[in-house]
């Protein structure tokens, strides 16, 4: 995978026969087993399977075998497969074997991709520094030791590190999105309902949304158009000028950014508007709030759809995450009757300050990645998790670095806009100059 800077090019190159299918699944494998002692990113290496797929893409001819023929791509451990223990992180779950591939598994499989493993992450996709008590952390692929962000950390670490092109994750307040601006790719939560949830280990069940995370926004498009539900034409949109959009510049919201992350984003605004993009500043207080309503929304649902295993196997949840899910049980319902009143109430007020707005944009995150073990880890999804409660369209791209380490820009859309959060972050992208890098493996 070193040789290639991005999911499309790895494409072309297979459908050109330049690259043979079965070669390329060997020599990710070789990466990944070489990458797992310094990274810890997959739970689980699907070695024969890989190549059994891979050898299928080359017996059909990789250039017909589906938009995504022989690419190799992995999925994070919350994703239903048939037949393979699909545990979402989470010890009280290991013996869960699903019948059937979950909805998007389904899709990237119809599309030709070439799965060489699961990821690991925080579990049960409820927390946002993938420090698994079962599996070990996962690190930062920029600097051991630190955080990749989460729930999606191994996701975006095996993105990032150049071991596969693409991987899918799970989004309940940025988990696709932390880990992408963390980790310095790219990563897209679709508006609700673009993707479906089915097969997936539900943290909210009205609060989840499926991504991709890969190294350039036409990659994380293309992944796009396999997985979703409606007809697609993401990776089209990327191809089109995005126009005169109008962009509202948020005001710090919940919690000032650090310093340094603030003069990053700064940095970046010059890069919008030699896009042709127009800046208009604007104060959105409400937003503050959308990690509170989140809380509120979540907490009982995650309760509820874990009841049985926490009842029958408390001890095989790890501490942080057995105690949520007991504040959940033990919630008063009127509370999560007012959480989603509130969220109506949040996105009605998003809906009426972009009455004149294409976008808005704003740090994915406050601060750059923190070392395994740092408190305030929670900080991480103050910008992104107001847009996973109004269900808007948000993506994360890489905007520059902090001490060595990344941190990205949000875009983020009205509901429904999903191509033109992708055709303007195509062009903040080219803009910006950090499209398909990858670190150095260990």
């Amino acid at each position: 995978m070193a040789s290639f800077r991005t999911l499309l090019e790895v494409r072309a190159a297979l459908a050109a026969g330049a690259v043979d299918p079965v070669h390329l699944a060997r020599a990710t494998l070789v990466d990944v087993a070489r990458a797992e002692p310094r990274l810890n990113a997959f739970v689980a290496v699907h070695e024969q399977a890989a190549l059994a797929a891979a050898a299928a893409v080359r017996a059909a001819g990789a250039d017909v075998a589906g938009p995504l023929g022989g690419v190799p791509v992995a999925i994070k451990d919350n994703f239903d497969e048939g037949g393979v223990p699909s545990a979402a992180g989470c010890r009280a779950y290991a013996d869960r074997v699903p019948a059937a591939d979950a909805a998007a598994v389904a899709r990237l499989r119809r599309a030709g991709a070439v799965i060489v493993g699961r990821t690991n992450m925080h579990e049960l996709a409820d927390g946002t520094t993938s420090e698994n008590p079962h599996h070990g952390p996962v690190h930062n692929p920029w600097r051991q030791g630190y955080h990749p962000g989460g729930s999606s950390g191994g996701s975006a670490a095996a993105v990032a590190a150049g071991l596969v092109s693409a991987a899918l994750g799970t989004d309940t307040g940025g988990s696709v999105r932390i880990p992408a601006a963390l980790c310095g790719v790219v990563g897209f939560k679709p508006s609700r309902g673009v993707v479906s949830t089915v097969g997936v280990v539900p943290l909210s069940t009205t609060l989840d949304h499926v991504g991709p995370i890969a190294r350039s926004v036409p990659d994380a498009a293309a992944v796009l158009d396999a997985i979703a539900e409606g007809a697609g034409g993401f990776l089209e949109a990327c191809g089109r000028p995005a126009g005169q959009l109008r962009v509202g510049v948020l005001e710090a919201f919940g919690l000032e950014a650090d310093v340094p992350v603030a003069e990053a984003f700064e940095a970046a605004l010059p890069a919008l508007e030699a896009a042709g993009f127009r800046l208009h500043p604007l104060a959105l207080p409400a937003l503050a709030e959308g990690r509170g309503i989140l809380v509120r929304i979540y907490r009982p649902e995650a309760a509820a759809a874990h009841a049985a295993r926490l009842r029958e196997r408390p001890e095989e949840f790890g501490e942080e995450v057995r105690l949520d899910l007991e504040r959940g049980r033990g919630a008063d319902p009127a509370k999560h009757a007012a959480g989603l009143a509130a969220r109506e109430a949040l996105a009605a007020a998003v809906a009426a300050a972009m009455a004149d707005l294409d976008l808005l944009v704003c740090p994915t995150t406050p601060h750059p990645a923190r070392p395994i073990g740092a408190p305030g880890a929670g900080d991480y999804s103050f910008y992104t998790s107001p847009f996973n409660v109004t269900g808007q369209p948000a993506l994360s791209l890489p905007m520059g670095f902090v001490d060595g380490l990344p941190v990205g820009l949000q875009l983020v859309g009205r509901p429904g806009d999903d191509a033109l959060v992708l055709a303007a972050a195509t062009a903040l992208e080219r803009r910006l100059g950090f499209a398909g890098q990858t670190t150095a493996r260990g």
